[in-house]
């Protein structure tokens, strides 16, 4: 499973020189192409292209024939391969993910990792309880997967529903040992998620099931876990995963575009009270330079050229401008944003890519913005 750290490592073994190979491939097995090993005839032809707008270059074919080695290797189970190669420094890996992206393959200093930058801003990891008064199955999803770790049942005795005066007093006694064996098995499951925050954490929390059992569940979490509740889910706790990863996808994107818009407004905020934010393609570039920029925004689809100085490899948003650190003349480079992602997160910031209203909201200022770390 890819990840922010694995993105890390990728974008310190590929930056500076030598260039890096970066393909993105289309490996769906739900396409009948694929299922016969299409993907190895998509990868031939973009290699080809790429090599034929580059005729001249053996390093180029070096990581052509080492990036189809590994993905003639490869067993697909993903919807999307990144391959990634770089044969001076020995690096030849496919990852393969369970999110589409367009098919794309580029030859370039470091590796392009724009596309799975935006996926993870997407897609956080989910925890998902689906519980009634006696079973609770937990999930996680992330990146399109969704994975089954814990199904609990409780030994929960049944309501009883007596009349008459004789029956009165036993039936309250069954009715305070049921009480007793579901807040018993609540706990049980706040056990079992917390557990699992320890092995793997997590970033959002949904609490799924029939709306009694959901909301008695989601009163009981301790602080540390309802503060990652962002919803209650309707549902029966027989749901078939992929009902279950499908519901959850379908939250999550609503989630996503109402924080964004409420991070976006807390930007803004930042901007004209002439606190720790800055907006526009040059004073962002600026402060990346400077190691300074905390958390980048920008709209989903932005892209940009500028250049870069070989010498210490600061970026520029126009390719006539001398290097703002070293003073060494810079090269164009197209994917500006690209380097401005894997820039902040080598520096440890985040990234968060926009869309809908908060995406409306940032084009006010030139799509681009930043908050800073001082």
């Amino acid at each position: 499973m890819i990840d922010r750290a694995v993105l890390r490592r990728l974008r310190r073994l590929t930056e500076g020189e030598p260039k890096t190979l970066t393909m993105y491939l289309d490996i769906d097995q739900n396409k009948a192409s694929n299922r016969r090993r299409g993907f190895e005839t998509q990868a031939e032809a973009m290699l080809k292209e790429l090599r034929s707008a580059n005729p001249d270059d053996p390093e180029l074919s070096e990581a052509a024939e080492r990036a189809m080695r590994v993905i003639t290797d490869m067993e697909p189970s993903g919807r999307t391969a990144l391959v990634v190669v770089n044969p001076s420094k020995e690096l030849a890996e496919v990852h393969q993910v369970r999110v589409a992206m367009p098919p794309s393959v580029h030859w370039r200093r470091g590796a392009h990792l724009r596309p799975i930058v935006e996926a993870l801003d997407e897609h956080e990891r989910y925890a998902v309880v689906l519980s009634d008064k006696n079973r609770a199955r937990i999930f996680t999803v992330f990146m399109g997967e969704i994975t089954e770790h814990t199904d609990l049942i409780s030994p929960t005795s049944m309501k009883t529903q007596t009349t008459g005066t004789d029956h009165w007093w036993s039936q309250k006694r069954f009715q305070r040992r049921h009480e007793h064996e579901v807040t018993l098995h609540v706990k049980r499951v706040v056990d079992a998620l917390y557990d699992l925050s320890l092995r793997t954490p997590f970033d959002r929390l949904l609490v799924a099931g029939p709306t009694e059992a959901a909301s008695e569940l989601a009163r009981l979490l301790p602080t540390r876990l309802h503060g990652k509740l962002v919803k209650t889910l309707s549902m029966s706790v027989s749901a078939a995963p992929q009902e279950v990863l499908e519901r959850t996808i379908e939250t999550q994107r609503e989630i996503e575009r109402e924080q964004e818009l409420e991070q976006v407004e807390g930007l803004f905020s930042e901007l004209h009270e002439g606190g720790k934010a800055i907006a526009g393609m040059e004073p962002v570039i600026e402060a990346a330079n400077q190691g300074r920029i905390w958390k980048l925004f920008y709209v989903k689809g932005l892209e940009a050229s500028g250049a870069e100085c070989p010498a210490c490899g600061a970026i520029a948003a126009h390719p006539d401008q001398k290097c703002q650190l070293c003073g060494a003349s810079t090269k164009p480079v197209d994917h500006l944003v690209d380097r401005l992602t894997q820039a902040t997160i080598g520096m440890g910031g985040q990234v968060e890519v926009v869309d809908g209203p908060a995406a409306k909201k940032l084009k006010e200022v030139d799509e681009i913005a930043a908050l800073l770390r001082y």
